[in-house]
């Protein structure tokens, strides 16, 4: 074969190797968690101890902001906080990247923060941050009905003076 054969034969082998490395092969990609953000129920209020209306609700995503299923997330409370729940206090996330837990406030009066954190060694860095309300019950309007009566009459007939005390 001659020199001039043998630098097509070469020439012919290099477009083909770099024609195969282009836009067109496709490689596996590693579904790696590299965002968590929140979705839902930031900056509700409820009583202290009480469930707050909406869960807590996180989406985790890779690289090309694609959701991630079964990356493990796990929701706590900053501080101790007696009384606080956590249902499920970790959970691993939907084939839409979401994840999501029902909160029961603690019994102190105040802000009540909650994060969220995806548990992977390769991204112990994502978090996510929830601030809740948890208020006294003379805070939403003096205290909980009671849903058995009327504010205004009693369970014996006589009407409540405001007070606590029932004229008979």
């Amino acid at each position: 074969m001659s020199s001039r054969t043998q630098l097509r034969a070469s020439t012919v082998a290099l477009v083909l190797l770099l024609g195969c490395s282009g836009s067109d092969l496709t490689l596996p990609e590693s579904n790696e968690p590299d965002a968590l953000t929140v979705l839902s129920g930031d900056g509700q209020e409820a009583d202290a101890g009480a469930l707050l209306r909406e869960p807590l609700t996180v989406r985790v995503v890779d690289a090309s902001s694609r959701p991630v299923a079964g990356a493990e997330v796990a929701f706590s409370f900053l501080g101790e906080l007696p009384g606080a729940g956590l249902d499920p206090a970790s959970v691993l996330t939907d084939a839409d990247g979401r994840a999501a837990a029902i909160v029961r406030l603690g019994e102190v009066v105040g802000e009540q923060v909650i994060v969220a954190q995806v548990t992977s060694s390769l991204a112990p860095e994502l978090r996510a941050r929830f601030s809740a309300t948890a208020l006294a019950p003379d805070d939403r309007g003096g205290g909980k009905k009671d849903d058995k009566h009327d504010e205004n009459s009693s369970p014996h007939g006589g009407s409540d003076d405001g007070h606590g005390e029932e004229d008979d």
